[in-house]
């Protein structure tokens, strides 16, 4: 038998479902609470600072979440549920809602919103209210008619009159003008509905002051001109709106197989859905167009892109466009582009210049790219989610994206796990493509990312809790826990006590304890200090107040940080003898050892379990014996571990774990054995 060394360059490939002898040398079967960079390696995810509790899991469950940012320095967290809507700022505090609660608008659940803000207003769409025209109509009756504008009377002998001009038979050019004692001006036909139904229509939260909004009705301008002929009811009306969306200075609602932009909006009013005048189209008129298809259509989501607008109904895709690239009732187009199915709950995100979309099979979620192309030209598709068949559950019901890092996640309420696929390019050439899961304190009722924060909603033992984090803030120091902690609900207690007689220290939390994670304490980096970095695994109780419970001394001097440990968790696939592409799976491997590269980290723990034995594992200590900086957690900068294992590839599993409140990265591996080509010469 020979013996033989190869490499893992990397472990940036992700998580992959196929066999073990298809998948990539820097693919694994599965990650769990790591983070891929280009820069640091595989590493393991930052920790939850725990921001604030926001009330109980049964008043807010399946409530529809959603984030508003204001600026760089204000943002929010919303939800909505049995007729209440509710924001908190991101850093925990309460917003004070005005016309908050009993609003009939509000009524139903997590999949019935749709939430699109603009400056400081939040335009909320409830997709299971039927759009209505106003039972109020117009005042007043007609005096008179006249075949044309030359045979009207004089205006200054006919104030407030309302004189019909017919032109011809036909009721198409029909007008109605009204004096004003002077002139004669174009008004709108008595009888008519005057407008729309406001209670129908989308409504909006307006920010009056920082961390405080009123939530109330929009007023939708009313018909001016014209009768239902000339100026018809738009095309939501009797219809569900399913979607709001910005694009050429215009409001965009779908509805149905119908796209209905607003006139151009005059300040920040967007809110014009009838045409200005009965004689003439202008391009300042609103939109209204259908899309054609053989098949049915409900369009169910917009995104604006650099060719126009792309529509998305469950089995098929439009692109609503016009070659002046300016959108106007003569120029405005809509063209079907593709025939991909797309679920119709969980809306399309955009990632920098591509476009994300899932569909849904009964036991799995398929994930598609879309990129559009030029003028004229079919965008183009790829399975983003190929490689990890099944691995994503059809129980997702959210998606969001992070241009500035690349990746897009999806998540569904009743689940802790969110999934995640990140990429990364140079030029023509993919560094990176990677699946790979993040485990949450709690099942996941929101998840957004914003400027490198990390902004969630977990719901765990009765508490709805605001969280987040700071995804790039990684592996960069090594002298707070701060800056390096990989452990969730991380705060700082709010009083500790000491009692002589039992020898226990009490350590009192802000949260509600988690009875299905393991609490842990953590000493910050203090000067003068022998054990920064020091983590303790306390007990917990809710007697006389939450708090965590450390026995044996009293350590209420020390700088604590608090909070639940999280596993690092990656499962490595079957080795094989590689020889570029090809993977020799028929010949005899014994693997001797493997030896893990080991960048900015602290302890690690590799768990191997022979076939039909009890895992065992032995763990990756960072610091040679008699070595321990004081004054810094427990945290090397590279580290390379062998880890003995001799067995035969198919007769054990090994993972690389981790528990320890600190960052992990692992950059690169290999393999040492002795591989035997079972007597058949290689081709």
């Amino acid at each position: 038998m020979a013996n033989i060394t190869q490499q893992i360059p990397n472990f940036l490939g992700g998580v992959s479902t196929q066999p073990d002898n298809q998948k990539l040398p820097n693919q694994v079967s599965e990650i769990i609470n790591g983070y891929p960079d280009p820069t640091f390696g595989l590493i393991k995810r930052p920790g939850f600072s725990w921001i604030a509790d926001l009330g109980s899991a049964t008043t807010y469950a399946t409530g529809h979440w959603f984030y508003y940012r204001y600026s760089s320095t204000e943002a929010y967290v919303g939800v909505i549920k049995s007729q209440t809507i509710q924001l908190w700022n991101t850093n925990g505090t309460a917003a004070t809602m005005t016309n908050g609660t009993g609003q009939a608008y509000l009524n139903n659940g997590h999949n019935d919103f749709h939430v699109v803000s603009r400056q400081d207003q939040v335009i909320i769409i409830n997709k299971t209210v039927t759009a209505a025209m106003s039972s109020s109509t117009v005042s007043g009756s007609v005096s008179a008619t006249v075949d044309s504008v030359a045979n009207l009377p004089a205006a200054s002998s006919n104030n407030a009159s309302i004189i019909k001009v017919s032109n011809t038979s036909a009721a198409a050019d029909d007008f109605y003008v009204l004096s004003d004692g002077t002139t004669w001006n174009e008004t709108v036909k008595p009888g008519v509905p005057v407008g729309l139904n406001n209670t129908t229509l989308p409504h909006k939260l307006s920010r009056t002051a920082v961390n405080a909004f009123t939530f109330s009705t929009i007023t939708y301008d009313d018909r001016a001109v014209g009768d239902a002929v000339t100026n018809p009811e738009p095309g939501f009306i009797g219809k569900k709106i399913n979607y709001a969306f910005f694009a050429n200075n215009r409001l965009g609602l779908l509805a149905g197989d119908a796209v209905i932009l607003s006139q151009p909006a005059k300040g920040e009013n967007f809110f014009n859905f009838f045409v200005n005048s009965a004689q003439v189209q202008t391009d300042a008129d609103p939109i209204d167009l259908k899309c054609g298809s053989n098949k049915p259509v409900t369009l169910t989501a917009a995104l604006p892109v650099t060719q126009g607008v792309v529509l998305f109904s469950q089995q098929q895709q439009f692109m609503l466009f016009s070659d002046s690239a300016v959108l106007t009732p003569t120029l405005a187009v809509i063209k079907s582009i593709s025939n991909y199915e797309v679920d119709p709950v969980v809306p399309p995100v955009e990632n920098g210049t591509s476009i994300t979309f899932i569909n849904k099979t009964t036991d799995y979620c398929r994930v598609f790219g879309m990129q559009t192309q030029g003028q004229g030209a079919s965008p183009l598709f790829v399975d983003l989610g190929k490689t990890v068949t099944q691995y994503i559950p059809q129980t997702v019901s959210a998606m969001f994206s992070d241009t500035q890092n690349s990746f897009i996640g999806l998540y569904g309420q009743t689940s802790s796990k969110v999934y995640f696929y990140r990429s990364y390019t140079e030029g023509q050439q993919n560094i990176m493509r990677a699946w790979y899961s993040w485990d949450m304190p709690g099942n996941v009722q929101f998840f957004v990312t914003d400027t490198d924060s990390v902004i969630s909603v977990v719901k765990g033992n009765g508490q709805m809790t605001l969280v987040t984090s700071q995804l790039n803030a990684l592996p960069t120091s090594t002298t707070t826990v701060s800056g390096n902690s990989s452990f969730d609900f991380m705060v700082a207690p709010t009083s500790k006590t000491y009692d002589v007689t039992t020898k226990t220290t009490k350590l009192f939390v802000p949260f509600e304890l988690l009875s299905n994670l393991t609490p842990v304490c953590v000493q910050d980096a203090t000067s003068g200090s022998t054990e920064s970095g020091l983590f303790l695994t306390p007990t917990t109780s809710a007697s006389g107040g939450n708090h965590f419970i450390l026995t044996g001394k009293d350590y209420t001097s020390v700088n604590w940080k608090v909070g639940y440990k999280f596993n690092f968790d990656i499962k490595l696939p079957r080795m094989f003898v590689r020889n570029g592409e090809r993977v020799d799976y028929t010949g005899y491997l014994t693997v001797a050892r493997m030896k893990f590269s080991i960048g900015l980290s602290g302890d690690v723990q590799f768990k191997i379990k022979p076939r039909e034995e009890t895992e065992f594992a032995i763990t990756g200590d960072i610091f040679n014996t008699g070595y321990s900086p004081l004054n810094q957690v427990p945290i090397e900068d590279s580290n390379v571990f062998t880890v003995p294992i001799n067995q035969r590839n198919n007769n054990y599993t090994l993972r690389v774990f981790s528990d320890t409140p600190f960052i992990v990265s692992m950059n690169s591996a290999m393999w040492e054995g002795n591989f035997s080509t079972k007597f058949y010469r290689r081709a």
